[in-house]
């Protein structure tokens, strides 16, 4: 009896245990590991300047998604800083630098629930914030990450609401030596989808205190995207955004407009044909009443994969950031090649400035991001992807660009740049 008893005592733990895993929240973890190559010349365009031509970039992610049920789970996403081979945090016998600053940081940390019994969604913490985009990938406005409480919810089964708030930056911390040190913004979106056609109209409106990073203003935009597939195989895309920055200082005040147009041709069961063309406004030569370009916060948008960025792997592109162009680009993407696996892509864009000669004092030397009305340039991007594994990819890139900086305004010109990258990204 008294087995019996154990026995039965014994059972009564297992099941319990059984039935406390069974409720316990799934846990799911993914990530990358990049490995980078890039041997480059001449990114800024200047002969003064002295570039190293190759270097090696590492780059890892590690995120965990714990799953309560369907109305309710966590995200916890990690990364490492994207160190240089032999860097002050890499070299040789001495793993993590000496203050430690490649370990993994917080990069996405946020709560995703339903509200009981509704479809209304919400997501609180640091997550990716990007306004609405059709061309370029990520908005020129906002695109990247911060702290912030997003609540979507549907209207109709073809119109839904989505409003947010954000802290973008907070210099006063608990202390009461410094005050009004935080940039603050609200976010309003109407995403529309009907058959064959969508767009979200959104504004965002942002005050920051007057000892803020970004000084004493009010700053609001306004825009749209737009994708329309009535007319398949052919998809039409494009974006219209305006900015205005108001400041207690005239000089600092911005405003401008970003807009563009794109087709996409998808008939072709090998490749996508894309045609598009962006335009930006620049300044006037007047700098005492403000800017005429679109302020912005902080973007990922790219089009091509060398200029403005784009590129498949950590820090093989220049990454410019300076409004004030206008390009019209054709790219050829997702390339079937001759084995299985293989795939290229290929984007040819002319670029000219927008910004006035004379907002630039002449004889300054050339950055290669600034574009004047007399300037301009010619990107060739060729791009190879090779899937040895479902995980496990290699890239090839490869880079051109020839520019027209006028000299009268630029000192130390040099024209050509181009670059040349190889790496392998694992994903899990």
């Amino acid at each position: 009896m008294k087995r019996l008893s154990l026995l039965a005592i014994a059972l009564i733990m297992v099941l319990g245990m059984a039935a406390s895993a069974s409720a316990a929240p799934e846990v799911a973890i993914s990530g990358n590991v990049l490995i980078n190559a890039v041997w480059k010349n001449n990114w800024d365009f200047s002969k003064v300047a002295d570039e190293k031509n190759m270097t090696i970039y590492q780059r890892a992610d590690l995120y965990f998604t714990v799953t309560a049920n369907e109305n309710l789970k966590g995200v916890l996403g990690l990364r490492s800083n994207k160190d240089q081979w032999g860097g002050t945090e890499t070299q040789l016998g001495n793993p993590g630098g000496n203050n430690g600053s490649n370990a993994l940081y917080v990069r996405d940390a946020y709560i995703d629930f339903n509200w009981p019994g509704t479809d209304v969604n919400v997501k609180a913490g640091i997550q990716y914030l990007a306004l609405p985009t059709a061309i370029g990938g990520s908005s020129w406005i906002l695109g990247d990450r911060a702290g912030a409480v997003m609540v979507s919810a549907p209207v109709t089964d073809n119109v839904s609401v989505l409003a947010g708030y954000t802290r973008l930056f907070d210099t006063t911390g608990n202390s009461n030596v410094t005050d009004d040190g935080q940039v603050d913004a609200w976010l309003l979106a109407l995403p529309l989808n009907f058959e064959g056609v969508s767009a979200t109209p959104f504004f965002l409106y942002s005050n920051t205190g007057v000892n803020s990073v970004l000084g004493d203003a009010t700053t609001y935009w306004a825009g749209t995207d737009f994708t329309m597939s009535l007319f398949d195989p052919f998809v039409i895309k494009a974006d219209i955004n305006y900015g205005n920055s108001d400041n207690d200082i005239d000089t600092a005040d911005a405003s401008g407009w970003l807009f563009d147009l794109g087709v996409d041709y998808t008939g072709f069961d090998f490749m996508t044909v894309s045609a598009y063309f962006v335009y930006t406004t620049g300044e006037d030569d007047d700098a005492a009443n403000g800017s005429e370009r679109m302020p912005i916060l902080v973007n990922d948008w790219a089009v091509g994969s060398f200029f403005f960025g784009g590129g498949s792997i950590t820090g093989d592109d220049m990454d410019s950031s300076e409004l004030g162009f206008w390009t019209l680009g054709v790219s050829l993407t997702g390339i079937q090649s001759f084995a299985e696996g293989l795939t290229h892509d290929f984007h040819l864009l002319y670029v000219k400035g927008t910004n006035d000669k004379d907002s630039v004092v002449a004889g300054t030397t050339v950055d290669g991001r600034y574009l004047t009305e007399k300037d301009s340039l010619w990107e060739v991007d060729f791009n190879t992807a090779y899937a040895v594994y479902d995980e496990l990819t290699l890239y090839g890139q490869l880079g051109y660009i020839n520019s027209d900086f006028d000299k009268d305004i630029w000192a130390d010109v040099d024209n050509d740049a181009w670059k040349v990258a190889t790496g392998v990204v694992y994903k899990f």
